[in-house]
């Protein structure tokens, strides 16, 4: 939603510094106790995997060199992880749960520098008032933009179809009962044209991708029911529930932004559950007209807000090179000058709704996130090290045998990172995997739950997680497997006798 929102509804949301802390230290834990339930749950599956590899490892031993010696060497690397299978449990765990961590603020941070990037097509753009928040435009300055963009933009910069790239929100803040506004009983309406919920409201989770076939079919019947019938709404599954109303209700909305004025609907659809306007609703902006009008006629003057009852105008613009020359236009002096407007894109205008927040983002992207590598180095280290005191008289004798200095540093790497391999891969993968199959069970069950329509990390993880696992086994096991590679067989067996 844009954040314009915000100022149409019952209460500004307390962001003080003391709950947003809150907040933060809740969800912190809630994220490390799910994170380690999910580790707790994977670890058979790495136990397993590190079983199957011993195995295809013990069947090969027999081949000639250097694949056999080597398979051999590969098999003491094993040997040292079973040696103490508790502490080898918890550094997975703990890597498991760290890597989680990171894929979650990584995934973020990822989502929000896509949200605020520029792209060179399809720009959705935004016409909103230049100096006044909550941006209220006259309904006549919809028409008026279209006739800039038929008459002064060169055909090559048009949409192909201006009405489909087109849309206007007006926000009515309505409410169950006359008197008083509350979070149980507010409906918080989008006024517009609907057959732009089919066309522009893509990025609002109403599209045939989100919503599947079925959901896609549902959507569009819903939309021919409302340009039936003026008074038809559409509300989200989870306003309904909030409201207690249901499909077919016929209620009687007051307006709170839009004073003296009710609206008789009657609700033929739902939007699903989940989605971005799953606590909303909508109404066809015809209908808002038509009750500005009546107050006009019955009070023989115009409504407060009849002249400013526009809110946002959408475009969606073909290439950049066109939202750049449409802007140029709309910002010459008197084009729209009672009120002056501006455009921008929608990236920008989240950018700039972020821009309080920047420093935050910037110290989960820059402190946070390299802590958690350093933290799981020192996992490793501290794991490792451990092992490597244990075995001090092991890697004397190995020497003796023949094991050359590299081969036993080599050895203590693998250890490190086998174990920083899996715990990175069966993380990325289960944070990946895990709500996407969730997302499928409930769809196809026709249930929808918030978190799992909405949660996603990019695919890039699945890579990363494995290479995360090498890297934090190199670097945190690199002084103890230093320490291995020089230790002295005299000194050693000096100490046991």
């Amino acid at each position: 939603m844009h954040p314009e929102m915000s100022q149409y509804m019952s209460g500004p949301a307390d962001t003080s510094l003391m709950q947003l802390a809150v907040y933060a230290v809740a969800v912190l834990f809630g994220l490390l106790a799910l994170l380690t339930l999910l580790a707790a749950a994977t670890l058979p599956l790495f136990f397993v995997a590190m079983l199957i590899l011993e195995f295809v490892l013990r069947g090969v031993q027999n081949l000639p060199d250097p694949i056999g010696k080597s398979s051999k060497i590969a098999g003491l690397v094993f040997r040292s992880l079973r040696r103490n299978l508790l502490r080898t449990a918890l550094t997975y765990i703990a890597l498991f749960v760290l890597t989680g961590m990171l894929t979650f603020i990584y995934s973020i941070v990822s989502f929000l520098g896509a949200l605020t990037k520029d792209k060179e097509d399809n720009q959705l753009i935004l016409m909103t008032e230049k100096f006044t928040i909550p941006s209220q435009m006259p309904p006549g300055y919809a028409s008026q933009l279209k006739g800039v963009m038929q008459t002064k933009l060169p055909p090559e910069l048009r949409p192909k179809n201006i009405d489909e790239n087109f849309m206007t929100w007006s926000f009515v803040l309505t409410s169950l009962d006359p008197t008083k506004l509350t979070q149980e009983n507010n409906v918080m309406l989008f006024a517009l044209d609907p057959d732009a919920v089919l066309t522009m409201m893509s990025e609002q989770g109403l599209n045939k991708e989100d919503l599947g076939e079925d959901g896609w079919a549902e959507l569009v019947r819903t939309v021919d029911l409302v340009k039936q019938d003026k008074r038809n709404i559409v509300v989200g599954e989870d306003r309904l529930k909030m409201i207690d109303k249901k499909v077919g209700d016929e209620i009687k909305l007051y307006g709170q932004n839009y004073k003296d004025l009710e609206f008789e609907c009657k609700i033929v659809g739902a939007f699903p559950s989940g989605s971005r306007m799953g606590m909303n609703a909508a109404m066809r902006f015809d209908y808002l007209m038509g009750k500005l009008d009546d107050y006009k006629n019955k009070k023989g003057t115009a409504h407060p807000q009849g002249d400013r009852c526009v809110n946002l105008i959408w475009v969606r613009m073909p290439t950049k090179a066109a939202y750049e020359q449409l802007a140029s236009i709309v910002s010459e002096p008197g084009t729209f000058s009672g009120p002056a407007v501006k455009m921008e894109t929608f990236s920008a205008a989240v950018g700039a709704f972020l821009d309080p927040f920047k420093d935050i983002f910037w110290g989960m992207k820059y402190i946070i996130m390299p802590a958690i590598m350093v933290i799981m180095c020192l996992v490793i280290g501290i794991t490792i090290t451990i092992g490597v005191r244990e075995r001090w008289a092991e890697m004397a004798v190995m020497k003796v045998l023949g094991f050359q200095p590299w081969q036993v540093m080599s050895m203590v790497v693998a250890e490190a990172v086998l174990v920083g391999v899996f715990g990175g891969l069966l993380s990325t993968w289960t944070v990946f995997f895990l709500p996407r199959a969730i997302k499928w069970a409930t769809k196809a069950a026709g249930i929808r739950f918030a978190f799992f329509d909405s949660f996603g990390c990019p695919s890039e993880i699945l890579i990363y997680g494995p290479l995360l696992g090498v890297l934090v086994g190199v670097i945190g096991s690199a002084l103890p497997s230093w320490n291995a590679r020089k230790v002295k067989v005299s000194e050693v067996f000096a100490q046991v006798t």
